[in-house]
């Protein structure tokens, strides 16, 4: 991460002194075709330094991330998975003590077409980014950076934003930031390992 891109040298400087004593939990909230392998392309690019816990309501879903069978296909991941997981690598359901534990959560959550109300039938339904936000500012009993992540409408960020000042705990704050995807379907673990583009947004601080 660097400082002056990200335009808060203290986060920065704060991020780099605790890589070089300790991993940086970080949290990903959505065990789906966004989390799961960017994840786990940040376990293995990331090694000691990190430790990533993808957390999901999804019994089901989490119990396949942790079986030898994923949820998913996507070419190379298996191997990655296989090769992280109960090292610096985890699968839970247990979403608020994720939150609790982590310095930087990755917000990656379904945005399904809207069915109802304005907007209905083409529109992206934020509800579950919404959610996640509300849940986050509950369990959070530090400040936390949180990195939207989930394919969402403009101002989304904003809106994350609002939910957490509102509803975050005295003395806790949080950065959000906005680091939106380019996975092309079947070669996401390629697209990760070696992307041609990484767009981190944030507000000038």
């Amino acid at each position: 991460i660097n400082a002056e891109y990200m335009g808060n040298s203290t986060v920065a400087v704060s991020w780099r002194a605790r890589t070089m004593s300790k991993p940086v939990n970080i949290c990903c909230i959505g065990a789906g075709y966004v989390g799961g392998p960017t994840c786990a392309v940040i376990a293995v690019k990331g090694g000691d330094n990190v430790k990533v816990t993808v957390v999901d309501l999804n019994a089901a879903r989490i119990a396949a991330w942790n079986s030898d069978e994923l949820p998913i296909y996507v070419p190379g991941l298996d191997e990655i998975v296989k090769q992280c997981r109960g090292k610096n690598l985890f699968f839970s359901t247990d979403v608020a003590q994720g939150i609790k534990d982590a310095e930087l959560i990755f917000v990656s959550v379904n945005t399904p077409t809207k069915q109802y109300g304005v907007g209905k039938g083409f529109a992206a339904d934020v509800m579950y980014i919404e959610l996640c936000a509300r849940s986050i500012a509950e369990h959070s009993t530090s400040s936390k950076i949180v990195i939207e992540k989930s394919t969402v409408p403009a101002r989304t960020a904003e809106t994350l934003s609002t939910i957490l000042s509102h509803n975050s705990k005295e003395g806790i704050s949080f950065q959000i930031l906005s680091n939106p995807e380019f996975l092309a379907e079947g070669t996401a673990i390629a697209d990760l390992m070696n992307p041609d583009r990484v767009l981190i947004g944030g507000p000038t601080t």
